[in-house]
């Protein structure tokens, strides 16, 4: 996650931090600092001693207790997002994260529709979380793209060509899209914004889809 270059990304982090902190409550103490930034009025000058903070937080967040270890017999709930340059999602059980991921979109996958971006958000947690969701039934998916709701529950020949693509690929899995504003999607929003950059899912991720479409257009 890089260093947080003004209100509005350091807003978009505390907002996925304030949402976690039920499983940590020390993470209000330790956020404190960089609330003051946000201030009304406040000039934004960003320090080491706030950098630090940000590490620290970055190591609670992933570890125990905030991070819970997988329950076989527990519910799952993935949530994803995409971004225009990336895509984030996590696996939750009990509200507590049990996974993060996120990665960049390629050149092509950045010109695709956002509805066809949200959809390869959901491709890319469940190609992720594979381990975890295979064979599990009743996953619950979380979406601030209100129209993939009536997408996974049409027959999938009336989508458009690339939609129906992954949409096949997603048959596997017993997913159940749900819409969820996204004002209240705060962890997978943050990290579809702070991808990693050096994945090398990237890469491979002109994937089964856009190999396709090459093969298509050459024939």
């Amino acid at each position: 996650m890089p260093e947080p270059e003004n209100v509005k990304e350091l807003m978009c982090f505390i907002c996925m931090v304030q949402y976690l902190s039920k499983f940590l409550p020390r993470l209000s103490d330790v956020i404190e600092p960089l609330r003051r930034l946000t201030d009304k009025d406040k000039q934004w000058q960003w320090s080491n001693s706030h950098q630090k903070i940000v590490d620290e937080i970055k190591q609670l967040v992933t570890k125990t207790p905030v991070l819970a270890y997988y329950d076989p017999t527990s519910e799952v709930t993935i949530q994803c997002d995409a971004s225009q340059t990336g895509l984030g999602a996590t696996l939750l059980q009990r509200g507590r994260p049990v996974a993060f991921s996120s990665r960049a979109l390629t050149p092509t996958e950045q010109r695709y529709a956002q509805i066809e971006k949200e959809t390869l958000a959901i491709v890319h947690a469940c190609t992720k979380f594979d381990q975890y969701l295979y064979g599990k039934a009743n996953i619950q998916v979380e979406s601030d793209h209100k129209p993939l709701e009536s997408i996974f529950k049409k027959d999938i020949l009336k989508s458009p060509k690339r939609l129906q693509r992954m949409l096949l690929f997603l048959q596997k899995y017993d997913l159940k899209v749900k819409f969820k504003k996204g004002t209240e999607m705060y962890i997978a929003d943050t990290l579809s914004r702070a991808f990693l950059t050096n994945n090398p899912e990237t890469k491979n991720c002109e994937d089964v889809f856009t190999m396709r479409e090459t093969l298509v257009t050459r024939t």
